[in-house]
This record gives structure tokens, sequence and C-alpha cells, in this order.
């Protein structure tokens, strides 16, 4: 057993890391347009940025994994598009479901919950099926399965996020803009002519930072995500 814990140790090594959410303005030049894409992929959408009627987050089980994901709905389209992310249940799941349980005992009993009793989880357990599910994806984690008509419709766009991580800060930055707030994103007006998906990486200063702006609006925002 030793070789093989050595030789999966090693393999984790390898994995590469999602990187965070990377959201930058006037890289559309049509500032009533806004773009999502999928770094490294060629995955992408693009759609007017009024023609957006909703934003939702959920999470729900198929049996075999854990879906979350983020649903866009757009005025006077047939369409939706979907970005989720799966992963199987894991430990951190199950001590979740088993917490929960347990502080609503405690209230049904009219104790504290606060004070109920919680299964906590080992770090290094914790870390190890991250990087290992991170492993597994990786392999097919850019890929959409589509099973008709049992797990979606001809109507949708999907696409396959690396981690609910990362679909949760998608969601939050959208979200935000949405309903009018402030993000600081990479401001992409001084690379002309560049790939949108490149204009952060092309707007780059001597010191090593792409440089940002303050925005409140989704048009003309490319989010690019991991």
């Amino acid at each position: 057993m030793r070789p093989l814990a050595l030789a999966l140790l090693a393999a984790l090594a390898l994995v590469p890391q999602a990187e965070a959410l990377q959201m930058t303005k006037r890289a559309i030049r049509n500032q009533g347009i806004f773009g999502i894409k999928i770094a490294r992929t060629d995955m992408a959408f693009y759609g007017r940025a009024d023609a957006i009627l909703s934003i939702s987050f959920q999470e729900y089980t198929t049996g075999s994994f854990i879906v979350a994901e983020v649903v866009i709905d757009m005025k006077d389209s047939h369409q939706q598009l979907r970005l989720y992310a799966a992963r199987p249940p894991g430990t951190d799941d199950v001590a979740n479901r088993v917490n929960r349980a347990s502080e609503a005992n405690s209230q049904n009993r009219g104790l504290d919950p606060s004070q109920a009793s919680r299964l906590p989880i080992p770090s290094q357990l914790a870390a190890v099926e991250t990087k290992v599910n991170n492993m597994i994806a990786g392999t097919t984690g850019d890929i959409v399965v589509k099973t008709y008509p049992t797990t979606t419709h001809a109507k949708t766009v999907e696409m396959v996020v690396a981690s609910k991580a990362e679909l949760q800060r998608l969601y939050a930055n959208l979200i935000t803009l949405y309903t009018g707030f402030e993000v600081e994103a990479v401001d992409g007006a001084s690379v002309e002519g560049a790939n949108a998906a490149n204009a952060a990486k092309a707007s780059m200063t001597t010191s090593g930072a792409a440089p940002t702006i303050k925005i409140n609006q989704i048009g003309g925002v490319l989010f690019t995500v991991e």
C-alpha cells in the first residue's frame, strides 16, 4: 500500500489548482454585451446585459453527484445558460448533513442549537479528498454530459466550472453587478485588437499587476471562469 500511496501523492502534486474568477471590463467593445468564457476551452456565451431576467444559484443531488449551478435566464430567448460544478458526495457533505440534523434536534428539544455536538472533518483528509476530486474532474472537467431528456433538454447552453467555490465567486459578482453595486475588475480599455480572453494578460503593467477599475454594470464585462 505504501508505493500506491506515494504514487497518489505524486499525482496530486501535479494537479493544477483552479485560479480565481477574472472579470475584464471593456474587453468587449459593445458595452451592452457581456460574455462568459471557460478558461482554456472553447466554451463561451455572449448576450445582451439588459436582457438578463434572472440569475439564480442552486445545489442539488442527482444520486451519484452533488451539483451546484448558476442559471441565467434571458428575455425573449428560449434558452437558459447553465454553469455547473458536479462532485461526488464526500466527508464534508456528510458532516454538514449530520451537523444540521444535530442542530435541528437540539432546537426541537428546546436547547441551544449552537451548543449541539458537531462532527469534525480532519483537515488532512479534506485536503486529500479535494485534490482527488479535482484530479478526477480534471480529465473531463470541460466536457458537458447531456442525457436527453433525463438530465437536461435541448434549450440549454451548459458549461462546466472547475469547482463550487469558483461558481459561487461568479454568482456573487454577477448578483452584485446585477443589483447595481460596485465590484473591482481588470481594465481592458488599453488593449486594442487583443483577443478578449487574453485582455487582462495583455494589459499587465510593469509592476506585474493588471490595472483595475470599479464597475457597477454587467455590460462590457468578460467573465473568465476556471
